[in-house]
């Protein structure tokens, strides 16, 4: 085969990618007047190249069309539609209310592993589906009859639903039980759905007060993340941290502020200064070691926001204030609301007693001077 570099592989690929971006209406009522319209659909989504690009105006296009011709496309199908829109962000209402609609109609007969990836999208997207108020119920349900045989896919679906502000208290009761706990820990994914289960043990604690079931075995709890997320790392050079890094060296010194600190449950914060009213910010050197960063666990019978308290009580009217560093691809794709992660991150972190100041990539820019046309 031709070398990946070589002149003429760049070409082609050029060309495909120019072809890609001229997708439009009569192409798209193509694809789905052909009887075909399922292989085409699957064919187009497994392209790696499609996969990689973003089409927006094309997805535009199909949200028209897919309403209609959704219940003949299979669940293979759909998961490529759902894993494409996740990736890149795309929050198009309509297809998203298609998927949530399939998952409805379908969802007893698929596999938990199958589900996981319908339901992504939501939350990646923070959307409540239009019909969420049926979805979620039934998907409770799926849950309680399927919540062992993936325990994975059972704690990526609570996850999503979680950064939904939905709490399934029954299928809770389930995966914090000691048999769900003993069949994980017995597995090779033992460590990441640990990871999982002690994030939704801090979800509950922090966001569903009422609930009185089981809860995670404080022997389990680990922290979430110990570190900056991958898509953060892997786009570091062209994150406005760096900018803000300067900002706060030249504003109040190195000595008064943390980077990349991680706080329990598991979250990285961009910038934490411990600030008073009157905008004085206290040097590091004079905060209690322990107050830079609770312990990641807590004894049993402090919770984690009396943990933070409790660090913060000798440092008299000097409070923790988180800056955060929004990028664009914290948000959704051209859209001014934040992926479900990074929304449900937020949320915590204000239930936790931390000051959250938003630093939007929309006002960086400005101050840059790099703001986009």
């Amino acid at each position: 085969g031709l070398p990946g570099e070589s002149p003429l592989v760049r070409v082609l690929e050029d060309e495909s990618r120019s072809r890609l971006g001229r997708f439009n209406q009569k192409d798209v009522s193509m694809v789905f007047s052909s009887e075909a319209n399922n292989k085409a659909l699957e064919a187009i989504f497994s392209s790696q190249l499609f996969y990689e690009n973003r089409q927006e105006r094309f997805i535009r296009s199909m949200a028209e069309w897919l309403p209609r011709k959704a219940e003949n496309l299979t669940p293979y199908t759909m998961a490529l539609i759902a894993k494409y829109v996740a990736r890149h962000r795309l929050r198009e209402p309509r297809l998203l209310d298609t998927i949530a609609n399939f998952l409805l109609k379908r969802g007893e007969q698929l596999d938990s592993k199958v589900i996981q990836k319908l339901v992504f999208p939501f939350s990646r997207m923070n959307y409540r589906p239009s019909n969420h108020g049926e979805l979620f119920p039934k998907l409770e349900a799926i849950l309680e009859q399927k919540a062992g045989s993936s325990p994975l896919a059972t704690v990526n679906i609570l996850m999503s639903m979680f950064q939904l502000s939905h709490f399934p208290q029954t299928v809770l009761h389930q995966v914090f039980s000691p048999g769900f706990i003993t069949n994980v820990m017995s597995s090779p994914y033992a460590l990441i759905v640990r990871r999982y289960l002690s994030l939704l043990d801090a979800a509950v604690e922090l966001e569903f007060r009422e609930y009185s079931g089981p809860r995670l075995d404080p022997r389990y709890r680990v922290l979430m993340f110990e570190h900056a997320l991958t898509a953060d790392e892997a786009n570091r050079k062209y994150s406005y941290k760096g900018l803000v890094a300067e900002a706060l060296r030249q504003l109040v010194g190195e000595e008064c502020y943390r980077q990349d600190e991680v706080l329990p449950p598991g979250y990285c914060t961009d910038f934490l200064l411990w600030i008073n009213r009157s905008g004085t910010v206290l040097p590091l050197s004079r905060v209690p070691a322990a107050s830079r960063a609770p312990p990641a666990t807590s004894p049993v019978s402090m919770s984690l926001r009396s943990s933070v308290l409790a660090l913060t009580s000798d440092l008299q009217d000097f409070a923790p204030v988180v800056l955060s560093v929004n990028d664009k691809w914290h948000y959704c794709q051209n859209s001014d609301i934040l992926v479900g992660s990074r929304a449900m991150r937020d949320r915590h972190l204000r239930l936790l007693g931390y000051c959250l100041v938003q630093l939007p990539y929309t006002e960086l820019e400005k101050v840059s001077g790099i703001e986009e046309a």
